[in-house]
């Protein structure tokens, strides 16, 4: 991404290069074919002047040429037919020996140089040589050869034949491409090499910088403010850096002001979010509980008031008032009823005065196995109807510390829960054991347990195990009050039961 813009620059400076380029290559190709017959050119009329100037020497000393200095120029270019690259020929439309008769070629050149011209070329194919470049220029008769051409009827200055020379132009070719090909690779190396200067002049002075300014804009968009760019080019993307850097550090102290005015306004809104959340909680809270209190209410009291009314009916029986042993016995169980009802209005007057804190705690020492003892007496019918045997592991001088009031309740209840839920002929264990900085106290039985699943469950505000509810009475308050007793001592409880087999509480009280 970053070198995108790079890219566009180098490949449109890279174009226009191209562009103008193209032509000028393309000329020098069309010009390699001026460039060989200006070559093939020069070495024929080079050629030319050489056997003019033999031809020359031989005339002027035809005495030491055998038989005539005609025979040694055609040796020569005989000789040249096997030795050179090139060929050269004499000939005349006014022949002396057939065997020089012209060639088309010669013929056409002749024609030429008659009306007027220098000298005439022509491009050819020869079978041997291939590409060739034909060359002819006119002979007159000078002084030397009027020796032998006097007699022919020749005068000085006359023109007498032609010599035509034939350059092959592979070499030539070859050294032009060559060439051509040595001016285009250098040009190109220098197209190149001017492509990478200006494309690190450019990323060094333009395109750095303005990657910088983009990174930058993209942390900002991204929210993270008060960027620097820092560029310092003395040019117009400085100036712009600097602007940029103005905006971001304005922008940064914008966004902390609403920040700081955002987040005092949201605290607000979960402010009063909470508090009517937690109104609303207590609301359903005090609803629900006055629905489970009047729902458990009606269902407990029910019960025992339908058995005090029947009982009470049975009492006004004149044959009931002569069976002292049955009077004896409706009445103990009309005080049962009357005590149930009394009881489980006085878990609802406790619950009531802990939730609304109207209980004050007063910490004393009490011996624990005393206090026990007081409890069990009034569960002792109910221990002596079930046969239950109570082990009471407590040593006679144990104390703990705790509300005498309160705490009485805690133990009530979970000693009443214990006989209540032990089956015919259980033991029930009392413990206390010192664990230094606390003690532990537990009751435990053998009765019809606790479902695991609903352990959790055992402390909350009317909650009933599954497994008890349609057999036994009861309001469900017993545990959450203990649980909100032991926590006001600083203490904690803990369940463990097994279905069918133990419940067992222990209670742990720090140690003061």
């Amino acid at each position: 991404m970053k070198w995108k813009l790079t890219s566009k620059v180098v490949v449109l400076i890279a174009f226009a290069v191209i562009l103008i380029m193209l032509p000028a290559i393309t000329l020098v190709i069309l010009n390699q074919q001026k460039q060989i017959e200006m070559l093939a050119r020069t070495r024929a009329l080079t050629l030319f002047q050489m056997i003019v100037v033999t031809r020359q020497w031989v005339s002027e000393n035809r005495d030491r040429i055998e038989p005539v200095p005609a025979v040694a120029t055609k040796e020569l270019s005989q000789y040249a037919d096997y030795m050179a690259d090139f060929r050269f020929r004499i000939t005349s439309d006014q022949l002396v020996n057939r065997e020089n008769s012209p060639t088309p070629f010669e013929e056409r050149a002749i024609s030429a140089i008659k009306t007027g011209l220098s000298e005439y070329h022509e491009l050819g194919k020869d079978a041997v040589l291939g590409d060739v470049y034909m060359f002819a220029a006119p002979l007159h008769i000078n002084q030397s050869c009027m020796q032998c051409h006097a007699r022919q009827g020749y005068s000085e200055g006359e023109f007498r034949g032609i010599i035509s020379v034939t350059i092959p132009l592979q070499d030539m070719v070859k050294t032009i491409t060559s060439n051509n090909f040595t001016l285009i690779f250098a040009a190109g190396l220098g197209f190149l090499v001017m492509l990478s200067l200006v494309s690190y002049l450019l990323f060094r002075l333009v395109i750095s910088p303005i990657q910088v300014l983009t990174n930058a804009a993209g942390k900002v968009r991204s929210g993270e403010y008060g960027v620097k760019t820092n560029i310092k080019t003395g040019d117009e993307i400085d100036e712009l850096s600097q602007a940029f850097d103005m905006m971001s550090e304005q922008i940064y102290r914008n966004e902390e002001h609403l920040k700081a005015k955002l987040s005092q306004a949201v605290e607000k809104y979960v402010e009063l979010v909470d508090e009517l959340k937690e109104k609303n909680e207590q609301l359903d809270t005090l609803n629900q509980l006055k629905t489970d209190l009047l729902d458990s209410i009606a269902h407990e009291i029910k019960t025992p008031l339908t058995k005090i009314l029947s009982y009470a009916e049975l009492l006004n029986d004149v044959r009931l008032m002569n069976d002292a042993v049955g009077k004896e016995r409706f009445i103990a169980a009309l005080k049962r009823n009357i005590s149930s009802i009394s009881s489980m209005f006085n878990d609802i007057i406790t619950m009531s005065r802990l939730e609304h804190g109207q209980h004050t705690y007063h910490k004393i020492p009490i011996k624990f196995k005393d206090f026990v003892k007081t409890i069990l007496e009034v569960y002792e019918q109910d221990i002596r109807n079930k046969q239950l045997e109570i082990k009471l592991l407590v040593g006679k001088d144990d104390v703990i510390q705790a509300d005498g009031e309160s705490f009485y309740f805690v133990l009530s209840n979970i000693i009443g829960n214990s006989v209540k839920y032990s089956y015919p002929h259980g033991v029930i264990e009392i413990g206390l054991e010192n664990l230094g900085g606390e003690v532990k106290l537990w009751i435990k039985d053998n009765g019809v347990g606790i479902p695991q699943d609903e352990l959790k469950n055992v402390f909350s505000r009317f909650y009933r195990g599954s497994n008890v509810k349609s057999e036994f009475p009861g309001t469900g308050m017993g545990l959450a009050i203990v649980y909100r007793v032991t926590k006001e001592h600083d203490g904690r409880v803990e369940v463990d039961s097994k279905l069918g087999e133990y419940t067992m509480l222990n209670i742990y009280l720090k140690l003061y």
